[in-house]
């Protein structure tokens, strides 16, 4: 795990050391363990990367499997025509070092950096096909005069990038890029923050900024050409029936997707929330790790203390438990500090918990977290995903998609019902998270509202490939975009911000695969969620455990908002500072209600508001 940075210049000029080591300043909190720069000298003969080439790779380390100096980035390979700078892990590493060794490459290393390496000199960029990890990662082929990017399949690991007319940059975090962006807000991230409370899809909160999404990989030459290609997607047409040779199948893929991330060379620990997904990841890894470590924070004023039910599968599997109770003033002082170690603002309370989590496991020297992370979106776990929920979603998504477009028609394309009739990841969207109306908030007028929504709808590709069964088309959008875009990004940003990798079993790639070939109704049925993995975690943590409502790894929100109301409608009124937001208009009830407690939306609204004030003043002032 560490930050990766890079540039490429179009116009021959050479790349400035101040620029690129600027870069990775801004990321020492991902990697304090190594760090350096390798530049081409485009004809100079001083560059190592190339003489043909105005290019500069950068890279902070955080040593996890090889800790020895020659597993360092930027690494090169095959008499360095091959150089790589790279952020994740790459699990099967030593299934595909072996297949490498097979066809005659050799290692100078025991990292999977250099089978990054060797596997692009053996199959290019089909090599992402093979890997099973998280990984986002920079790699110039000298030879080809070309550089090669890359994201995992389900965006695991983040990867920003600025292209203009005279250079191509990238980096780990948006952040990094300022001396591209220059720490211009972009409305259009700006409203889709607002209405989403993250930046979904192809939206950045910097102007000038975009993502390479998950699943695909781009190439770069010193003209300037670029082409970018998905290279994964799921299939959603169910073709396998729930049997017990199934079933089977998929626990021990589990098993072993839990067993691969456990590998390292350095101390390993969990999150364990209380929930069925920390507790089954942790279940699973005991089998392998004698001594693990186990962290877990409850929260003064939440109407559900997990905390009892975690130290129950602790004490169960003999970890080396360590919890916490956070009062609300502690809390908000953890929020300000979460919010500093954002590169892009969410408005999500998890980041509370995952930052004072990471930091607790720093403290212990511990610097791999495995989590329960993703469970949800895998396996079917939101109660979204359930009829009575969803009622009007289930109504419009069953509309075929002309009848759709035409009823849209007759309604304003201003108006959420519009927008929900005219794009059906629009109608996911409003009823995942954010606000409608904190975004329209920002919009000078209908046109402008209008233009917003047909953007937004067409920034998130669909990560199904094909016409899918109702739940597979809502857990569609959360794989596209609500998971790598808010729940991974803001895992990689909390752990990173401690100098912590965190892993996410759940999401392992075969795991996906083999989930959603599932018939629908195996994950989801009768009114409950998550049932094939329910009844898989069952004999590992009991029925009462495994059966009883889903809670979620956040915090009260109303309860903090309310006690310190005060302050959060300070944060809110600032929104009108930020540069280019002047015109923005505080909600209705955000008068009409002062002095009367707030319920829940209002209470979520405030608190995105003063997260996005908050993370300008922290981050950008």
């Amino acid at each position: 795990m560490c930050g990766i940075a890079g540039i490429l210049r179009f116009d021959g000029r050479p790349v400035a050391p101040s620029l690129i080591g600027g870069m990775l300043e801004r990321l020492a909190h991902r990697g304090r363990d190594h760090a350096a720069v390798e530049t081409g000298g485009n004809g100079s003969g001083h560059g190592r990367l190339s003489d043909r080439a105005s290019i500069a790779l950068g890279h902070r380390r955080l040593s996890i499997i090889d800790l020895s100096d020659a597993a360092s980035q930027p690494m090169a390979y095959d008499n360095g025509t091959l150089w790589l700078v790279f952020n994740g892990e790459i699990y099967n590493y030593l299934e595909l070092r072996q297949e490498l060794a097979g066809n005659g490459y050799r290692f100078a290393t025991h990292s999977d950096t250099e089978v990054i390496l060797a596997a692009y000199a053996h199959w290019g960029p089909a090599c992402v096909e093979r890997f099973n990890g998280m990984f986002a990662f920079a790699l110039w082929d000298d030879a080809r005069q070309r550089l090669f990017c890359a994201r995992d399949h389900l965006g695991i690991k983040p990867f920003f990038f600025v292209r203009n007319d005279d250079s191509f940059a990238f980096a780990s975090e948006s952040g990094a890029l300022s001396g591209f962006h220059g720490n211009r807000l972009s409305r259009f991230g700006v409203a889709a923050y607002l209405a989403s409370s993250y930046c979904p899809g192809q939206a950045s909160i910097f102007e000038g900024v975009a993502k390479l999404l998950p699943g695909h990989w781009m190439t770069i030459e010193p003209s300037g050409a670029t082409e970018i290609r998905r290279y994964w997607q799921l299939h959603g047409v169910a073709r396998d029936a729930e049997t017990p040779e199934s079933v089977s199948k998929l626990e021990a893929l589990m098993l072993a997707a839990v067993t691969r991330q456990l590998r390292s060379d350095v101390p390993v620990g969990a999150l364990l929330s209380g929930g069925v997904d920390s507790g089954m990841v942790v279940a699973l890894a005991t089998r392998t790790v004698d001594d693990l470590y186990t962290y877990s924070a409850g929260f003064e004023g939440h109407p559900i203390d997990e905390l009892p039910a975690a130290a129950a599968v602790a004490a169960k599997y003999r970890t080396r438990h360590c919890q916490r109770k956070v009062g609300d003033r502690e809390a908000i002082s953890y929020l300000d500090k979460a919010i500093c170690g954002l590169s892009e603002p969410i408005a999500d309370p998890a980041i509370i918990p995952s930052f004072i989590l990471s930091e607790m496991a720093a403290g212990d020297g511990v610097k791999v977290l495995l989590s329960g992370t993703g469970g949800d979106e895998v396996f079917g776990g939101y109660d979204r995903y359930v009829g009575g929920a969803t009622l009007k979603r289930r109504l419009l998504s069953r509309v075929p998609e002309s009848l759709r477009q035409l009823l849209g028609q007759t309604l304003p394309a201003t108006s959420k019902l519009g927008a929900r009739l005219r794009n059906a990841r629009l109608d996911m969207i409003f009823n995942t998270a954010g606000s409608f109306g904190l975004c329209q908030g920002l919009m000078r007028d209908a046109s402008e509202t209008a233009d917003f929504l047909a953007r937004l709808g067409a920034a998130i590709p669909a990560t199904i490939d094909r016409p899918a069964a109702l739940l597979y088309k809502q857990m569609d959008l959360d794989l596209s975009s609500y998971l790598p875009d808010e729940i991974m990004f803001l895992f990689d940003q909390m752990t990173m911000a401690n100098t912590v990798e965190g892993r996410v079993p759940l999401v392992d790639v075969e795991l996906v695969e083999m989930s959603l070939r599932f018939p629908p109704d195996s994950h989801v049925r009768g009114g409950r969620t998550k049932c094939l993995f329910r009844r898989i975690a069952e004999p590992y943590l009991g029925h009462e455990h495994v059966w009883r409502k889903k809670h979620g790894f956040s915090g009260p929100v109303p309860y903090w908002v309310n006690r310190h109301r005060s302050m959060f409608e300070r944060s809110a009124k600032k929104v009108m500072d930020i540069p280019g937001l002047e015109h923005f208009r505080l909600p209705a009830w955000f008068r009409a209600k002062s002095g009367v407690e707030l319920g829940l939306q209002e209470s979520f609204e405030l608190f995105a508001l003063h997260a996005l004030v908050r993370w300008y003043e922290g981050v950008l002032q």
